[in-house]
C-alpha cells in the first residue's frame, strides 16, 4: 500500500476497507478520480485496521465550486509543489456521514497513502468541513469564493441550464456553512475567483508563502496557466459550455433569490464582501 504508485480511491464503509488503485503517474490529472478510474491497473483492499497514522498538517483547498479552485491547482503545480486535485474518498465521507468521528479519523489515515502537501477538495466536502479538516492534526485551510451572481450563472450553465435560480441560491448556503465552521475553529484563508482569474505570480507566490512552502511560481509559467482553460478536455471546460449564453433573466431571478437566503451574521462576520 505504500509503493509509489498506489493512492486511495473510495471507501468500503460496510467492510470497513479502503479500496486503493495502483496507475500510471496522474499526478498532473485535472481530476484525480477521474484519472484513477481510468488508468487503473490493480485494486488493493486495506482493512481500516491496518492503516497507518493521519498526516499531521496538509493544506485543504475547500470552495464553493465554479471559482477557480482549479486553475490554483495548476498554478501550484507549476511550482512544483505536491498538488492533487479532488481524491473522491474525501467526498464519499462527507456525503456519507458528516459527523461520524471515526469516519474523520479513517479519512485522515487514508491520505497518509495520497502522497501529496496540498488537497483540492470538491464543492461537496463544504458538506462536511468540519469531518474533513479534523482528520488532521494541524491543517492549513483555504476557501476559495466567488462574486454570488456569476458564481450562479456558472453553475447554471454547468447544469446545462436546467436548475433554477431558488435551488441554485440554497446551495450557495448550504456550502457556506462550511465556511461558518471552518472559521469557528481555524485560522482560514479566504480567496476570491476575482482576485486571482487573471492570474499573476504574485498572488500565487503570496500563497505558497502563507502555505509555508519555499516554493514559487515564475511570472512566464503564471502567463502561461492563465492563458489555458484550466479545465480543459473536460465535461465542464468552457468548450463544453460555449453555446449556453449568459441569461440576464436568471440573474435577477438569483439576486432575489438569494436576497432572501444570505447568512447576513456570517457576511457581516467575515465582511464577505462579493456575497
Amino acid at each position: 500500500m505504500f509503493d509509489a504508485d498506489v493512492s486511495p480511491y473510495c471507501f468500503d464503509l460496510e467492510a470497513r476497507k479502503l479500496f486503493c488503485v495502483s496507475t500510471p503517474d496522474i499526478a498532473g490529472a485535472t481530476f484525480f478520480y477521474q484519472a484513477q478510474r481510468q488508468w487503473a491497473r490493480s485494486v488493493i483492499k486495506i482493512p481500516f485496521d491496518a492503516l497507518p497514522e493521519a498526516p499531521a498538517s496538509p493544506t485543504l483547498i475547500f470552495s464553493v465550486g465554479r471559482c477557480g479552485s482549479t486553475l490554483l491547482h495548476k498554478a501550484f503545480a507549476a511550482a512544483r509543489v505536491r498538488t492533487v486535485s479532488e481524491p473522491d474518498y474525501f467526498t464519499q465521507a462527507a456525503l456519507h456521514s458528516p459527523h461520524d468521528p471515526a469516519l474523520s479519523s479513517v479519512v485522515g489515515r487514508a491520505t497518509k497513502l495520497l502522497p501529496y502537501a496540498v488537497i483540492k477538495l470538491r464543492a461537496e466536502c463544504s458538506n462536511a468541513a468540519l469531518l474533513i479538516a479534523g482528520a488532521f492534526r494541524a491543517p492549513t485551510v483555504m476557501f476559495i469564493l466567488r462574486d454570488a451572481i456569476d458564481w450562479a450563472a456558472s453553475v447554471r450553465r454547468v447544469s446545462g441550464n436546467a436548475a433554477d435560480a431558488g435551488s441554485i441560491a440554497a446551495l450557495l448556503r448550504a456550502l457556506l456553512v462550511g465556511l461558518d465552521n471552518l472559521t469557528q475553529h481555524y485560522d482560514v484563508r479566504i480567496c476570491y475567483y476575482e482576485d486571482f482569474r487573471d492570474l499573476t505570480a504574485n498572488y500565487v507566490n503570496a500563497l505558497l508563502a502563507w502555505m509555508g512552502s519555499a516554493e514559487r511560481i515564475r511570472p512566464a509559467a503564471a502567463a502561461e496557466i492563465a492563458n489555458k482553460d484550466a479545465q480543459e478536455g473536460s465535461i465542464v471546460s468552457r468548450a463544453s459550455v460555449s453555446d449556453l449564453g449568459d441569461d440576464p433573466a436568471f440573474r435577477a431571478a438569483f439576486g432575489n433569490e438569494w436576497s432572501k437566503l444570505r447568512p447576513v451574521a456570517l457576511i457581516d462576520r467575515l465582511d464577505l464582501r462579493r456575497l
